[in-house]
C-alpha cells in the first residue's frame, strides 16, 4: 500500500513539474508567435500587392489574347512560329462541363426523379450527412494605434 502511494506522489511532482515548465514556457513562446504573426501580416501585405500586379497583368494578357485569337481564327491560323524566343503560339479548343451549382443540381435530379419535391429531399438528405469538421485556432490581433 505504501509503494501505491509514494508512486502517485511521484506522479503528481512530476505533474506539478510538467505543468510548471508549460506556465515557464508561456511568455517565451507567445513573444515568438506573436512575432511571426507579425511578419506573416506584412508577407500577407506584400502578397496583397504582387497579386494585384498580377491581376493587372492578367486581365493585360486577357485583352490581348483575344485580339491574337480574333486575328488567327479570322485568318484560319492554327499555329505561329515565334522565331525570336524559338517559340510557337497554338490556337487550341477544347469543351468542358461547367461546375453544377446547388439550384442547377435540385433541377438536374428533379428532371432525373420526375419529382422536383423528391429531389429537394434528396439533395436535404445529402446536406445533412456531409461531414461537419471542427477547426480551432489562436487569432492575433494588434491594437491599431489611433493619432
Amino acid at each position: 500500500m505504501s509503494t501505491h502511494s509514494s508512486e502517485t506522489n511521484n506522479e503528481q511532482q512530476t505533474m506539478g513539474i510538467d505543468d510548471a515548465q508549460e506556465f515557464q514556457n508561456l511568455p517565451r513562446l507567445l513573444t515568438e508567435w506573436k512575432k511571426i504573426q507579425e511578419e506573416k501580416r506584412k508577407l500577407v501585405d506584400d502578397k496583397r500587392i504582387i497579386l494585384e500586379r498580377i491581376s493587372e497583368h492578367d486581365k493585360r494578357c486577357e485583352v490581348m489574347e483575344q485580339m491574337i485569337m480574333g486575328t488567327m481564327k479570322k485568318h484560319s491560323i492554327a499555329a505561329l512560329d515565334l522565331k525570336s524566343s524559338n517559340a510557337r503560339v497554338l490556337y487550341k479548343k477544347a469543351s468542358r462541363k461547367a461546375p453544377i451549382s446547388k439550384k442547377n443540381m435540385e433541377k438536374l435530379v428533379g428532371e432525373h426523379l420526375k419529382s422536383l419535391d423528391a429531389a429537394k429531399k434528396l439533395l436535404e438528405f445529402l446536406d445533412e450527412k456531409r461531414e461537419t469538421k471542427i477547426k480551432e485556432s489562436l487569432v492575433y490581433e494588434k491594437k491599431e494605434t489611433v493619432t
